[in-house]
């Protein structure tokens, strides 16, 4: 006969079975989900481990291909610069062992090279306007118009290749009042005067160096340009070069030689170098000095703007 009772038990067996079956039914599916999670770990783990291998493998050919650029820059440049002067002129921000490293291959390019001219940061200190018009002898008054011809008066002494007496060196004046220094690297100036008196040379190319600043490139690309074109206005052979940097906030490669060569003026009497940092950067600098005496020039390197990466070969 069934009762109440009956009723109860069957539906608890019902109940007792459903949660029977769920907990089996569960358990295999989350060892199914564990071992599906488990074979994407490891084929994960897999794919970084091969990834890692292949970085090593890649960085490993960079610095052997880096190697190999150092160890025949010298040859790439031998012969390039016979006898030729250079006037290196450095801003503030420039890595100075970008500047000796290049020194160093200019020699071994003939170059006759003894030192660079540093820009110290006295030259955008708007507090030391009224010195630089003392110091440079200019004219002019505001800040604009006293840096332009400061920076002009500079332009035409490294023109002329010797100072004069040196109380009418605007070089010894400058570095006297703090604006410039002259670096001497290894023993061609040893015991030289501050600004040796024949330095850069008669005939003198030159070689102007920057690094980037981070937040708005504009002024300073257009301090670079106005320098580099001033020069080549006095006649010299110019290269501007930038020594780049990586950082927050600094500008892309090329970006601060972004008006270089605008002034068609003097265009063919400049080239451009957006990798100075780098060595393969600094050799084409030297290629560029060179090719310029030829009537060529170009804008080289990796960066915006660049139309090659160096110089075109040519026979001596």
């Amino acid at each position: 006969m069934i009762n109440f009772r009956f009723h109860v038990v069957s539906i608890v067996a019902v109940f007792l079975s459903l949660a029977l079956g769920i907990m089996i039914g569960s358990t295999v599916v989350d060892r199914a989900i564990v071992a599906s999670l488990r074979n994407q770990i490891e084929r994960v783990e897999a794919n970084a481990d091969a990834q890692r291998a292949e970085n090593d493998a890649l960085s490993e050919e960079l610095a052997l291909k880096g190697s190999y650029v150092n160890a025949t820059a010298s040859f790439a440049v031998s012969g390039r610069l016979p006898a030729v002067p250079l006037a290196l002129i450095a801003e503030s921000n420039a890595d100075e062992d970008s500047v000796v490293s290049f020194i160093e291959l200019s020699r071994n390019a003939g170059s006759t090279v003894g030192g660079f001219l540093l820009l110290t940061d006295k030259w955008s200190d708007n507090s030391q306007v009224s010195q630089l018009r003392t110091a440079s002898g200019v004219q002019e008054r505001g800040a604009k118009l006293v840096r332009a011809s400061a920076w002009s008066a500079v332009a035409q002494r490294l023109a002329a290749g010797v100072g004069t007496a040196a109380q009418d060196d605007v070089l010894v004046r400058l570095g006297a009042a703090g604006f410039v220094e002259y670096k001497s690297v290894g023993d061609s100036d040893a015991g030289a005067p501050a600004f040796p008196a024949a330095w850069p040379g008669v005939g003198a190319r030159a070689v102007y160096i920057a690094a980037p600043s981070s937040g708005d490139i504009s002024p300073q690309a257009l301090r670079v340009s106005e320098r580099v074109s001033e020069l080549a206005r006095q006649g010299i052979l110019t290269i501007a070069s930038e020594n780049h940097v990586d950082g927050d906030g600094v500008p892309a490669r090329g970006l601060l030689l972004s008006n270089v060569s605008d002034d068609a003026a003097v265009r063919n009497r400049i080239s451009s170098i957006d990798n100075f940092e780098l060595v393969e950067g600094r050799v084409s600098a030297v290629l560029a000095v060179a090719d310029l005496a030829r009537g060529v020039n170009g804008r080289y390197g990796y960066g915006e703007g660049a139309t090659a990466v160096s110089p075109e070969w040519w026979a001596l």
